[in-house]
């Protein structure tokens, strides 16, 4: 029985192919005006201002009846079929619900010639069957239908409906007959579906967004739901277009080949009456206790996030808490990659070093464990430090320090310094407090730079050639406060931590000057405070 039809007498005003460059080294399109079913070709400039990109011309005047078009153009490729006008119609029989689709067709074949076509495309809801199918016929060829309803397999978006795009005349003069028609399909489907079931069904709505056009997207939720009708509906991510799904997928750990097998049990399942969330669990050998039911009840599509965390932790309190950390971790905009197997290798790494409550913690602390930075670290590890870190008991605030210090030193060429004894003894001095001694070789000034967060490593070069001097200041238990550079006879540099002045710590400031009078030097910069003087002005 027809319950629903909705004719669409026009789609578009005019249909337009990108033909590249000719010899006038301008950019061409051929159109074909609808209003006069003539062919032609037109000529356009570049954007003013832009380098490579050129006009594509949608407003225009058809040179042969003056029509102006005026954005209801659509851009196809050659030999790919448009709709002009399309029926569609909603059928209701005991079991199953129809939407029909037949649409007369334009297609450039050659240079300024089209072809028209015919296309009918039918979906078919089988609500006994919990299944629903998409068949094309065409003059061109009869494809076998496609099951519809694994939101792994995005087929469908192929359909002639994609052109129930913004720019379409009918999304424009028709939008309420396009709404009808949709809330026919979709009331119809859902009361069928109650009944059969014999249980209510939440509302199958979701908003169609933009890029697959006022149908595609609804219906595709429509047969998700019938197969899993328990399910929520499809998230607002498939609103955009196909590669933006995709990275939806990657984001949430989900391969999509993987995937499609996976929701194809699942879906197998809810026909025998499993309810959705009970069909992943089994499907996955996830445990069915509440905490998991509910995480799949308000996101199906983190399962492979669950999943990971409960194969990192067999306690079961910790692999909610990591799927929590995890599921938090990829949705701050300040970390700058989402979780993926990398991270997962490096935790499972760790876990033998520190617990299952201590990768837990990593995660869940990942600002203040640098938790990106250290995945990134143990990739580069040679098996020298592999092996170190394996071996040594390394606490894990000190990790990703202890990490950052052996990739530099991994990859550092040592040079040995020839410092003149007068040079050494005349600036190594030991006071009660302090120690100022000079270093050996360049791996003491990567060490150095990489306890007071500096820059002297870089200065090898220098140490080597003898045209400036590092001096390191230790404190009274060996901790390195103050790093000074020597030219000469003047102090140029004296910085503590995070290369701040020696000037704002009063005693270190206070040694520091007495180390340099004793040793006969002259302070050229304002990193030291002298008494009695203004600071002078910073140098390099």
């Amino acid at each position: 029985m027809l319950v629903a039809e909705l004719v669409i007498p026009q789609m578009f005003s005019a249909y337009a192919e990108d033909i590249d460059y000719l010899k006038n080294g301008l950019h061409h399109f051929q159109y074909f005006c609808e209003e006069c079913d003539q062919v032609f070709c037109s000529a356009w400039g570049k954007i003013p201002g832009a380098m490579w990109h050129y006009e594509r011309g949608s407003h225009f005047i058809c040179p042969y009846c003056g029509h102006r078009h005026h954005e209801n153009v659509v851009y196809i490729k050659r030999d790919e079929h448009a709709p002009n006008k399309i029926r569609l119609v909603v059928k209701e029989y005991k079991k199953i619900v129809t939407l029909e689709v037949t649409s007369e067709t334009v297609a450039f074949t050659d240079y300024l010639h089209v072809r028209s076509g015919y296309y009918r495309e039918v979906f078919r809801f089988d609500i006994a069957k919990q299944k629903v199918t998409f068949s094309v016929n065409s003059k061109a060829s009869n494809r076998e239908p496609i099951e519809l309803g694994n939101p792994f397999k995005l087929e469908m978006f192929e359909s002639n409906l994609m052109y129930f795009i913004p720019g379409s005349l009918a999304n424009s003069k028709q939008r309420s007959g396009i709404s009808d028609i949709l809330r026919i399909l979709r009331e119809t489907v859902h009361c069928k579906l109650e009944k059969h079931l014999k249980h209510k069904v939440s509302s199958m709505y979701v908003s169609a967004g933009r890029f697959h056009g006022a149908f595609l997207l609804p219906i595709f939720n429509i047969a998700f739901r019938v197969g899993c009708p328990d399910a929520p509906n499809l998230p607002a991510e498939y609103r955009e277009g196909p590669k933006e799904v995709e990275t939806f997928w990657k984001k949430k750990l989900l391969d999509s080949n993987t995937y499609l097998a996976v929701m194809d049990e699942v879906i197998t399942l809810t026909r025998r009456k499993k309810d959705f969330v009970t069909a992943i669990i089994k499907t996955k050998s996830l445990p069915d206790r509440p905490m998991v039911r509910r995480t799949l009840r308000e996101d199906p599509f983190s399962v492979s996030i669950l999943a990971r965390a409960f194969n990192l932790c067999e306690n079961y309190d910790c692999a909610i808490r990591m799927y929590e950390g995890l599921k938090e971790m990829g949705n701050d905009a300040r970390v700058r990659w989402s979780v993926n197997d990398g991270l997962l290798q490096f935790l499972r790494e760790m876990k033998p070093l520190y617990g299952e409550i201590g990768i837990v913690r990593m995660v869940e602390d990942y600002m203040q464990t640098q938790l990106w930075d250290c995945v990134t670290l143990f990739q580069e590890l040679n098996k020298e430090n592999l092996k170190a870190l394996r071996s040594e008991s390394i606490r894990m605030r000190d990790l990703h320090d202890w990490m950052s210090l052996r990739h530099k030193r991994q990859g550092h060429v040592n040079l040995k310094f020839d410092v003149p004894d007068h040079i050494i003894k005349r600036l190594s001095m030991q006071t009660d407090r302090l120690k100022f001694f000079m270093p050996k070789e360049s791996l003491e000034l990567l060490v150095a730079g990489h306890e007071l967060n500096n820059c002297v490593a870089s200065y090898g070069k220098a140490m080597k050639d003898n045209t400036k001097w590092i001096v390191l200041v230790a404190d009274d238990k060996g901790k390195l406060a103050v790093c000074l550079e020597i030219k000469g006879n003047e102090v140029i540099q004296a910085k503590t931590n995070h290369n701040k002045a020696v000037s704002g710590d009063i005693k270190l400031n206070s040694e520091v000057l007495a180390w340099a009078m004793e040793a006969n030097l002259e302070i050229k910069t304002s990193d030291i405070e002298m008494p009695g003087k203004k600071k002078l002005a910073k140098t390099g």
